[in-house]
């Protein structure tokens, strides 16, 4: 039969499949030539879309608003006395104490000093008010330490039969002071003795309060009202 003659070796069914395929490939060339010039297609590959990147703002945090720290402000004098009272000076010094206070010239033989003695009042006993007397000391001497708080270290140790109860530093009307509360006896009784040391440059002043140490607690506001009146004469 003719259809198993052979033509280039092949027969006529494969010679129609090859013709086949080769015009479907001759179609898809067309078609992919056309795509390229008549759809402007570009081979190559596309370049990549960089994202744009916003940068995150930043706010600047202010500082803190800093409030100065105020100096505490000094009470005017008339104002830190008590209604009532009466003023006791020297040419050195002068505070006020209740009117029931009398000024002394020295101090009962046998007292322990611990400067030169510049004031010295005394409220006496009374059967109506107070069994014992109270006595009010201002002294002075000259520092001989680099450090008040080394001066009163050394007072300390040198009067043994004190027995120191509290000792700070405060501020009495913005002026520096240390306080300093001892049990002693004094006249055959247990007293309480307050003391409130200054510093005035190179003198060292103490005011001293002190009173039965029954007695002492109920005239304590007293004692804490009269130092503030306490001031040094220029």
């Amino acid at each position: 039969m003719d259809s198993n003659r052979k033509y280039l070796g092949m027969t006529i069914p494969q010679l129609g499949i090859l013709g086949g395929l080769a015009g479907a490939l001759c179609l898809i060339l067309c078609v992919g030539s056309y795509l390229i010039v008549g759809g402007n297609l570009t081979l190559a590959n596309p370049q990549p879309v960089i994202p744009t990147v916003i940068p995150p703002t930043v706010t600047l945090a202010s500082p803190p608003t800093m409030t100065p720290t105020l100096a505490p402000t000094a009470i005017p004098y008339e104002q830190l006395i008590p209604s009532g009272w009466k003023q006791f000076n020297t040419s050195l010094i002068e505070m006020w104490m209740p009117t029931t206070y009398k000024q002394l010239k020295s101090l009962p033989e046998g007292t322990t000093l611990l400067g030169v003695s510049d004031l010295i009042l005394n409220q006496p006993a009374s059967k109506t008010t107070s069994l014992y007397p109270k006595w009010v000391v201002v002294q002075y001497e000259p520092l001989t330490t680099e450090s008040l708080d080394t001066f009163i270290d050394q007072k300390i140790v040198s009067a043994p039969s004190l027995r120191v109860v509290e000792r700070r530093n405060v501020t009495l009307n913005t002026a520096p002071a240390i306080r300093v509360l001892v049990e002693t006896r004094f006249s055959s009784n247990d007293f309480n003795e307050l003391t409130y040391v200054f510093q005035d440059g190179g003198v060292v002043w103490y005011v001293t309060f002190l009173a039965q140490i029954n007695e002492f607690y109920a005239e304590l506001e007293t004692f804490e009202k009269s130092v503030l009146t306490f001031r040094i004469l220029k």
